[in-house]
């Protein structure tokens, strides 16, 4: 059984982490089938956009399996976090049960985030001697920085409707087919959109966080949409009162 489930439904791919007797926790083959994965989708033209949700009914990932001898293990930091960021293209997490230290920062590294009613979520490194390095560096930047710290240094796990809450997920589904069903709902949306766009977007959402204002505006990132050709593609469609066609050009 593969560690790693990987479908594409038209524009849309859909990763599932695949090792529900293990409450979905990461070992090193599946962190290496991720990133082959994360690569064929960030080169894929025409997958526009990734939903990363678990399998089972209990798990979205809890994290790293501490049960892997220490001497196979791959970082996750460097690897799998930087990774969903560096696609570049639009990432949804589709949190559908417990999402706990390294499967926390999975979530953390993706765009939007939903989650199922009985998730709950944290970071409990510092109940086990270890540093959530990610985490302790993105959640600051995400939710309110004191709250983010109350977070880490407690190791506490909340629920989806306190995650909600403080801003840590969008938005909170019944159960894990609604969940699903409201991921693809918005994976369709942003397909509705041009890709450049969305691109230049993702890009400068990420590599101009923590920048101050002036600073970001001095920048100019990502693919320039200004000079494309679905830019008068548009523009035309829109006067036409017709659907674009985009070519991602």
């Amino acid at each position: 059984m593969n560690s790693i489930i990987y479908e594409k439904k038209h524009k849309i791919s859909y990763l599932y982490l695949n090792r529900p007797e293990k409450r979905n926790a990461i070992d090193s083959e599946m962190s290496d089938l991720f990133l082959e994965y994360l690569l064929e989708f960030k080169k894929d033209s025409e997958s526009r956009v990734l939903i990363i949700t678990g399998t089972g009914e209990k798990a979205f990932c809890s994290g790293r399996d501490l049960k892997e001898s220490p001497d196979k293990r791959k970082p996750l930091r460097g690897r799998l976090f930087e990774g969903i960021i560096q696609t570049w293209k639009p990432v949804i997490s589709a949190i559908n049960g417990a999402a706990v230290g390294g499967g926390c920062e999975i979530a953390l590294s993706c765009d939007i985030r939903l989650a199922s009613a009985n998730s709950i979520i944290g970071l409990p490194e510092a109940k086990r001697g270890m540093g959530a390095t990610f985490g302790s560096t993105i959640l600051p930047k995400l939710i309110s920085p004191s709250i983010a710290a109350k977070l880490l240094y407690t190791g506490k796990l909340i629920n989806a409707n306190e995650a909600l809450r403080i801003g840590l997920i969008d938005e909170v589904l019944s159960n894990n087919d609604e969940l699903l069903k409201r991921a693809s709902e918005i994976a369709n949306e942003i397909c509705e959109c041009a890709p450049l766009s969305i691109q230049r977007m993702k890009e400068t959402i990420w590599k101009t966080m923590g920048m101050s204002l002036f600073q970001a505006l001095q920048l100019d990132i990502g693919p320039n949409v200004y000079v494309s050709e679905d830019r008068i593609e548009g523009a035309k469609a829109f006067l036409e009162k017709r659907t674009p066609n985009w070519k991602g050009s």
